[in-house]
């Protein structure tokens, strides 16, 4: 098993994708919260939301570092 941070993206309320097979997973924390701060801080699509969150995968995952 090995722990990532997953991008979490929300769309007017609706969580768009909660797997590594179908989003961004990554081994640094840092990174995630890059991605995620920056498409917070978009001001003309005010409706999508993003953080991390951590998440337990095996092995053979898709992951960036």
């Amino acid at each position: 098993m090995k722990v990532l941070f997953i991008l979490i993206v929300t769309i007017g309320g609706q969580t768009v994708n909660q797997n590594c097979e179908q989003a961004l997973c990554f081994e640094s924390i840092d990174r995630c919260l890059y991605f995620a701060n920056r498409m917070n801080r978009q001001p003309e699509a005010p409706q999508i939301k993003a953080h991390c969150q951590h998440i337990n995968v095996d092995n053979d995952s898709r992951w960036y570092i």
